[in-house]
Parts: structure tokens; sequence; C-alpha cells
């Protein structure tokens, strides 16, 4: 898993995102693009297949998965999504 931070966003604090976590954050440039060769939403989460190829796709503002909120039922959907992945 990686967190890619889109250029527009490339003057914003992103320190929180980073800060005491252990997942890689890398910064989109406008001359790569990955955002829009991605037709990447804000708070996209991306599941690609173990062949690179996209799995499913979630927006986590409607689908915070924090397991303290809608008493883990996003948070389990999630990870039955990257299993799912797994064995695509």
């Amino acid at each position: 898993m990686m967190g890619i931070n889109g250029y527009q966003y490339i003057d914003d604090n992103y320190q929180s995102m980073i800060s005491g976590k252990v997942l890689p954050w890398t910064q989109d440039l406008l001359e790569v693009d990955v955002w829009g060769e991605w037709d990447i939403t804000l708070r996209d989460f991306v599941i690609l297949d173990r062949y690179g190829n996209e799995f499913a796709r979630v927006n986590l503002t409607p689908m915070n998965p924090d397991p303290e909120y809608t008493c883990g039922i996003n948070y389990q959907r999630l990870k039955e999504l990257i299993i799912a992945a797994r064995s695509r």
C-alpha cells in the first residue's frame, strides 16, 4: 500500500498524513499526472489485483474505514475487497 498526493495539493500541509506512519507517501507531479491517468478523486482508495489491474475503487470520504465508525462495517468491507483482490 502507498499514498500518492495529487500535484494540485503539493503546497498543502500533508504532515499529518505521514507523521508517525509506516506506509509510503509519494508526490504526483504535473509532468507525470498519475491522478489524471487513473482518474483519481480526492480520497480514492484503489485496490489492484496481483497483475496490477484495478480490482476495486472506494472513496474513503463516504466510506470511512475507521473500525469505530459504522460498527466496523466499512472496515470489514474494505478488508474483504483487499483479500478478494489477492485471489483474483
